[in-house]
């Protein structure tokens, strides 16, 4: 099996913490082709989201240097598994259970898929306060300074 290939994004430094390394990311390209689509996110640039990086090879940083970061796509994948698993598996409860609280045989479907939706939402938000106070931000990692 040939290794992974990571996926890579440049962006420039702004803050140095002993190890970590917070980095503004470049998207320009993505955001020309997002203003000139119709303007939608014409903001979006403006109010990126910052990148918190480890720096394991110790590079000499400073802030305003253009670096470039990487993570495993593995990762990422790990991340969307947690985030979207524990929803559908709240619904398919959810779904389920309805039956246990509607015990006729001819239990409305619209019960059952209104339960499902309720412990969709309720998973959705165990997993958004559990990623709240324990952010899953160790997959990015300084490869380069450009």
């Amino acid at each position: 099996m040939a290794p992974e290939a990571p996926m890579t994004e440049t962006g420039k430094v702004r803050e140095v913490k002993e190890n970590l390394v917070i980095v503004a990311p470049d998207r320009s390209a993505e955001c020309f082709g997002c203003m000139k689509a119709g303007g939608v996110n014409a903001g979006c640039k403006s109010c990126a989201g910052f990148i918190t990086a480890e720096n394991p090879a110790g590079l000499p940083l400073k802030t305003g240097q253009t670096v470039e970061v990487s993570t495993r796509g593995s990762s990422l994948l790990g991340q969307a598994l947690i985030a979207l698993l524990p929803p559908i598996f709240g619904f398919l409860l959810g779904f389920n259970l309805s039956g246990v609280i509607f015990p006729f045989p001819t239990a409305p479907d619209g019960a059952a898929a209104g339960m499902g939706v309720l412990f969709l939402f309720a998973a959705a938000f165990v997993v958004y306060l559990v990623r709240k106070k324990h952010p899953a931000g160790k997959g990015y990692r300084v490869t380069r300074v450009i």
